[in-house]
């Protein structure tokens, strides 16, 4: 599994907040627990984030984010 979660912050075409997620796991993706925990802390992670990015047409820019996937062992 990847140690970085690559994600573009952006917004739906009625100014939503919106991430784009360009390398989870693929189809059939087998994950540990440690791993699942990981992940879903990087998207939390994302998620808050996402929210707080402005959305309006002046204050808005779509930006290029790595988030870690901490696992612990």
């Amino acid at each position: 599994m990847h140690t970085k979660l690559e994600v573009i912050l952006t917004k739906t075409f009625d100014h939503r907040p919106l991430a784009s997620v360009n390398n989870l796991p693929g189809v059939d993706a087998d994950l540990t627990p440690a791993q699942m925990r990981a992940l879903a802390a990087a998207l939390y992670a994302v998620a808050d984030e996402c929210e707080q990015q402005p959305m309006d047409r002046k204050q808005f820019r779509q930006k290029k984010r790595m988030y870690d996937i901490m696992i612990n062992k």
